[in-house]
């Protein structure tokens, strides 16, 4: 330890020089990186992801609306189709770097298109119903228009799973309809054989347990007909509106605009800092390594005895620096 000491205490220009410049270096990169742009479009979730189409409640019962939809919107982020879609209707093609433009291969430019959307497009729950979408790009024009291709997908992809669920919904309601049908078809039978059958009046009718039993048989069946077919003209009225191109899912609250000033670049300048410093300390250590092994300079007994067996006849005293001092002077 003491020789490492000596080592670092005896240049420390030197490593101070080899701390500052990496750190300095990473910023100035970091600051003459061009300056990005944030459009930002925040969403109120009118019902969870998970209820669309479907009259049933939710798997997750805690899980708020907006929380339900970011985590959805996230996911269609990940997926390839839903990433292009959104990529293809933008002039996003035209900020990627220059290899992916112009190598010529439709498939190289893909790639590059989704890995954009995929890591770059930022879905963030903002409240128990408020979320929002936003993107960063160095065209501000660009920014606004990925934030609102996002939004006109995942509105399209909405609208076609709550087609899909109204859909298999009306399919099932019509099964039911059709077995409440026949239910009622059957009660009613029974209710007028057992009407012809027996000759009691009206009010001797009303006092029989057995008619009375019939005949809330065939209301019931009524009434289980009605409320299904309920249900199926609530469910074309869901499908008519959304194929007039209504978001039952949710409305958007803050449209993206195209921004006018650039975003922060606080992290940015905090994480190249982290790298820089992380960086500085990684090479002092390794000079500081490289100084040490190269030192054959002798500092104690003990390190004298490595390189010579002969005994150790006199050892000068550790004297102050200025004891040194008026020694040489002769002062003292």
């Amino acid at each position: 330890m003491h020789h490492t000491l000596e080592v670092i205490f005896r240049r420390p220009i030197r490593l101070l020089t080899l701390l500052v410049l990496p750190l300095l270096v990473s910023l100035v990169i970091a600051f003459l990186l061009p300056r990005s742009y944030q459009s930002i479009a925040r969403l109120w979730a009118l019902r969870p992801y998970g209820s669309l189409g479907d009259t049933a409640s939710t798997t997750n019962l805690t899980a708020t609306p907006a929380h339900t939809q970011a985590t959805a919107l996230s996911e269609l982020l990940q997926t390839r189709a839903f990433a292009l879609a959104v990529a293809h209707e933008t002039s996003l093609a035209s900020t990627l770097p220059s290899n992916a433009n112009t190598s010529g291969n439709p498939q190289t430019l893909d790639d590059a298109l989704f890995n954009e959307i995929s890591h770059a497009v930022q879905v963030t729950e903002l409240g128990d119903d408020l979320f929002a979408i936003s993107y960063e790009n160095p065209n501000p024009k660009v920014a606004q228009q990925v934030v609102a291709a996002v939004v006109h997908n995942y509105t399209l992809q909405a609208q076609k799973i709550a087609f899909d669920g109204n859909q298999q919904l009306l399919d099932e309601y019509q099964a039911q309809l059709a077995k409440a049908r026949q239910d009622l078809a059957m009660a009613q039978t029974a209710e007028s054989q057992y009407i012809s059958t027996h000759t009691e009046t009206q009010s001797q009718l009303l006092a029989d347990s057995q008619y009375m039993l019939l005949h809330a048989q065939t209301v019931q069946a009524q009434t289980n007909v009605q409320n299904t077919q309920t249900a199926i003209d609530t469910t074309y009225q869901d499908m008519a509106q959304q194929g007039a191109g209504t978001n039952s899912l949710f409305r958007v609250q803050d449209a993206p605009v195209v921004p006018t000033q650039p975003a922060s670049r606080l992290k940015l300048f905090l994480t190249a800092g982290g790298v820089g410093l992380t960086l500085a300390l990684l090479i002092c250590g390794l000079y500081v390594f490289i100084l040490v092994r190269r030192d054959h300079a002798v500092y104690r007994p003990v390190d004298l005895e490595r390189v010579t067996a002969l005994p150790v006849v006199m050892q000068l005293p550790h004297l102050a620096p200025t004891t040194v001092s008026a020694l040489f002077s002769g002062t003292e």
